[in-house]
C-alpha cells in the first residue's frame, strides 16, 4: 500500500508493504519527496482531525461508529478481537465491555509523531492474526534554534455545535526539552443529512499531554511521557447506554539509543503503566424499563527492550521482549423500583500476564531483492483474582478456577524485488495466532445492540489460528506513484457466538443468549490501490481504493464487512492559498450476515471543499482554514455503522491556527 514513512527507518521498511502516516517531518520513500506535506494533509483533512478520522482515510482500516466518539479500528476484515492497538508500543485495555472507549480515543493528533499499520507478516510488538495499529507519540527535541515554540488553535463546525480548542508548547535546550499539548472538544447532538438531529450524539473531552527528554550522551537519551484523557456526558445514538465519565492515565519512561555507525544502532528500554476507568449509564435516556449503572476498569503494567543489530552491508537483526499483566473488572447494577437493587459481574474480576520474544531477520542477497524473516513467541495465562468472579462464572463454566494458559506461535516470510528502475513487488506468507478475549473467556450476559442478543463467555475455546499470504506491485518516478495489494487469509477455529436457544435473557428486550464459540473457519480475502500524482502547477491528486470479502466455512458472509469504497483528493496550492476538493464513494452492500441481523446498506457518495490561507508576521505563522463537508447534504451511513444512523449532514467548519 501508500507507504508514507518517518525520515528515520531501517531496512525492513524496504521490503514490508505497511502504512506509516507520521505527523511531523516526513519523506515518502523513493517517491515525491518534496510533496511529503501534502501526503500528509491526505490523512489529516483539517487541524480539528481525530485520530479516528485519520485512520479512516487510510485504506487498510474500517471503522465500526456507535456515536459521533469512540469508533472502534478494523484491519481489512478482522475485527478488533484480532487486532492489537498500541500506544507507542505500549499495551493498554479498554475498560468497556460495549467496546464505547477503543484504544485510539485516548490519543490525540497532537500527541502523535505517527501512526504505523502493520497488516502484513508477523508484528514484533504482540501475536494477533489480523495486524496491529501503534499509535508512536511525538518527543521533544534537543538543540532547536528556538528555544522556546508553539502553537494555538480554535475552530467550530456547525453540523454538532461542535468548538475544538488546542495548543502546545516545547522548550528545547542543548540537554533537555520539554513538550506539553492540551486540546479539548465539545460537541452537541449533530444534524444528519436531510436535517433530522440524532439524539444522544453528544460529547466533551479533555485531552493532555506531557513529554520531557534528556540527553545522557550523544546516543543515549531518557524520555517520560504521561497522557491525560477525560470524557463527560457522552453520548452513544447507536446503543441503549451513554457514558457519564471516562478516563484514561498514561505514563512511561524510556531509554532510548540511535547510533546508526554503530553495530548495535538502535535500542530502547521501557517501562510503564496505565488505568482505564469507564463508567456507563442510562440517566439522560428517556422511557427506561430500569436503571442501570456499568463501570468497569483496566489497569496494565508491563515494559518491554527492543534493539536493532547491524550484521553487515547487507544484513540485519531486530531483537524484541516484552512483559505485560493487565487487570479487568466490570459489573452492572440494576434498580429496580420498589424491589431490592441487583448487581452482577459483566467481566468477572480477571488477570492476564503476558510475555513475549520476538526476532527479525532481514537480508539483501543482492542489490535488488530483501528477504525479511520475522518470529515471535507468546506465553499467556488468563485467571479470575476473586472469589465473587469465581463463583459467579461457576453458574455457566465448569472449571472458572483454572487458569486458561495459551503459547502463541508467529512465522512470516517476506521477499521484495526491484523489477525494474520503476516497478516493485513484494510477497509476504504468514502464520499468526491470537488468545481469545477476555470477553470470549469470561464476559457474562453481555448485551450486544448490533445483534440485541446477550453473549455469554467460555475459558475452553481453542486458540484462533490463520495462514496469511498477500502480494503488491507498484510503480513509482518523480511524479507518479501507483500501488496495488491484493491478500487473503483463512482463521481456523474462527471465534463467533453462536445461539443458545434452552439459556434465557438477561437485558430486558434481548432475543436470546449467544455464547461464543470456534466455528471452523473463515475466508477473507481483498484488495487495496492507491495513486499519487504530483501534477503541473503545484496540484496533488490522491486516490485510495479498497475492496474487501469474507465468509465463514459455510459460505455465509462475516459481519462487518464494507463494500468497495474509494476516497480521492485533489489539492492545489497558489500563493498562500491552498484549495481541496475530496470526493468520498462507496457501493451498496449487499452480502449480509442474516444471523447477526445485518441489513442492506445503500452505496452513497459526498464531496468535501476545503481552503486554507497562510501568512506569517515576523515569527508568526498564521493559518485560517474553512469548508464545508458533505457538501451536498448526503444522507447516508457505512456498512459498518451500528444502529443503522446516519452521519452528519452539511458540516460548515473554520478553523484558526497560529504558531510561533
Amino acid at each position: 500500500m501508500l507507504a508514507v514513512l518517518p525520515a528515520v527507518g531501517n531496512a525492513q521498511e524496504a521490503v514490508r508493504n505497511d502504512t506509516v502516516v507520521a505527523m511531523d517531518e516526513v519523506v515518502v520513500r523513493g517517491v515525491l519527496s518534496d510533496q511529503t506535506r501534502q501526503i500528509k494533509d491526505f490523512y489529516v483533512a483539517n487541524k480539528a482531525a481525530t485520530t479516528e478520522d485519520i485512520l479512516a482515510r487510510m485504506p487498510e482500516v474500517t471503522m465500526v461508529r456507535r456515536g459521533s466518539y469512540g469508533s472502534e479500528p478494523l484491519l481489512r476484515t478482522y475485527n478488533s478481537g484480532q487486532v492489537s492497538v498500541l500506544i507507542d508500543g505500549m499495551r493498554i485495555h479498554g475498560a468497556c465491555t460495549d467496546k464505547m472507549d477503543p484504544v485510539t480515543v485516548y490519543v490525540e493528533p497532537q500527541n502523535l509523531k505517527g501512526i504505523n499499520i502493520q497488516t502484513s507478516g508477523v508484528a514484533q510488538v504482540g501475536s494477533n492474526v489480523g495486524g496491529t495499529v501503534d499509535l508512536r507519540l511525538r518527543e521533544p527535541v534537543c538543540g532547536c534554534d528556538r528555544s522556546v515554540s508553539g502553537a494555538v488553535s480554535s475552530g467550530y463546525q456547525s453540523a454538532a455545535g461542535y468548538f475544538y480548542e488546542s495548543g502546545q508548547l516545547s522548550f528545547s535546550k542543548e540537554r533537555w526539552a520539554v513538550r506539553t499539548n492540551a486540546t479539548y472538544r465539545m460537541a452537541g447532538d449533530y444534524r444528519a443529512g436531510g436535517g433530522g438531529v440524532v439524539a444522544n450524539s453528544r460529547y466533551e473531552k479533555m485531552n493532555a499531554g506531557l513529554s520531557a527528554l534528556y540527553k545522557l550522551t550523544d546516543s543515549w537519551n531518557m524520555k517520560a511521557d504521561f497522557l491525560y484523557d477525560d470524557g463527560y456526558f457522552i453520548g452513544y445514538p447507536a446503543l441503549p447506554m451513554d457514558v457519564g465519565y471516562a478516563a484514561a492515565r498514561i505514563a512511561s519512561l524510556s531509554l532510548m539509543k540511535w547510533k546508526p555507525e554503530a553495530r548495535w544502532e538502535r535500542m530502547q528500554y521501557k517501562v510503564y503503566g496505565n488505568t482505564v476507568y469507564h463508567l456507563m449509564d442510562d440517566t439522560h435516556r428517556p422511557n427506561v424499563a430500569m436503571h442501570m449503572d456499568m463501570p468497569g476498569r483496566s489497569t496494565t503494567l508491563g515494559a518491554f527492550g527492543e534493539a536493532s543489530l547491524r550484521l553487515g552491508a547487507s544484513r540485519q537483526l531486530s531483537l524484541r521482549g516484552d512483559f505485560s499483566a493487565t487487570d479487568l473488572y466490570a459489573s452492572m447494577t440494576m434498580y429496580q423500583p420498589g424491589q431490592p437493587d441487583m448487581y452482577m459481574l459483566t467481566w468477572p474480576d480477571n488477570r492476564t500476564i503476558q510475555s513475549g520474544v520476538a526476532a527479525t531477520y532481514t537480508v539483501r542477497p543482492d542489490t535488488l531483492s530483501s528477504i525479511i524473516v520475522s518470529t515471535r513467541i507468546d506465553q499467556f495465562s488468563s485467571f479470575l483474582t476473586t472469589q465473587d468472579a469465581r463463583d459467579q462464572l461457576t453458574v455457566l463454566q465448569e472449571h472458572p478456577d483454572q487458569s486458561v494458559n495459551r503459547l502463541l506461535k508467529n512465522l512470516s516470510f517476506a521477499y521484495s524485488r526491484d523489477l525494474s528502475e520503476h516497478f516493485k513487488t513484494v510477497a509476504t506468507v504468514a502464520y499468526a495466532e491470537r488468545m481469545p478475549t477476555q470477553s470470549e473467556l469470561y464476559g457474562f450476559y453481555l448485551f450486544n445492540a448490533f445483534d440485541n442478543y446477550d453473549y455469554i463467555g467460555r475459558t475452553d475455546l481453542k486458540t484462533e489460528n490463520a495462514f496469511k499470504g498477500d502480494v503488491s506491485l507498484s510503480y513509482s518516478t518523480s511524479d507518479v506513484l501507483v500501488s496495488m495489494t491484493a491478500f487473503a487469509s483463512r482463521v481456523y477455529n474462527y471465534i463467533m457466538g453462536v445461539y443458545e436457544p434452552t439459556w434465557g435473557t438477561m437485558t430486558i428486550g434481548a432475543l436470546g443468549v449467544k455464547r461464543y464459540a470456534n466455528m471452523g473457519y473463515g475466508n477473507m480475502a481483498g484488495a487495496e490501490a492507491a495513486f499519487v500524482w504530483k501534477a503541473p502547477r503545484a496540484t496533488q491528486v490522491v486516490s485510495t481504493f479498497r475492496y474487501n470479502y469474507g465468509t465463514d466455512d459455510k459460505g455465509t458472509p462475516l459481519p462487518l464487512i464494507n463494500p468497495f469504497r474509494n476516497i480521492s483528493s485533489v489539492r492545489k496550492k497558489t500563493g498562500r492559498w491552498t484549495a481541496q476538493l475530496d470526493a468520498e464513494m462507496a457501493v451498496a452492500q449487499d452480502r449480509v450476515n442474516v444471523a447477526a441481523r445485518e441489513v442492506r446498506t445503500p452505496g452513497f457518495f459526498k464531496g468535501n471543499i476545503r481552503l486554507a490561507y497562510a501568512t506569517m508576521y515576523r515569527l508568526t505563522a498564521f493559518t485560517i482554514e474553512g469548508g464545508c463537508e458533505n457538501l451536498f447534504d448526503a444522507t447516508y451511513r457505512e456498512h459498518t455503522d451500528w444502529g443503522r444512523v446516519y452521519r452528519p449532514g452539511r458540516n460548515i467548519y473554520v478553523q484558526v491556527n497560529c504558531s510561533f
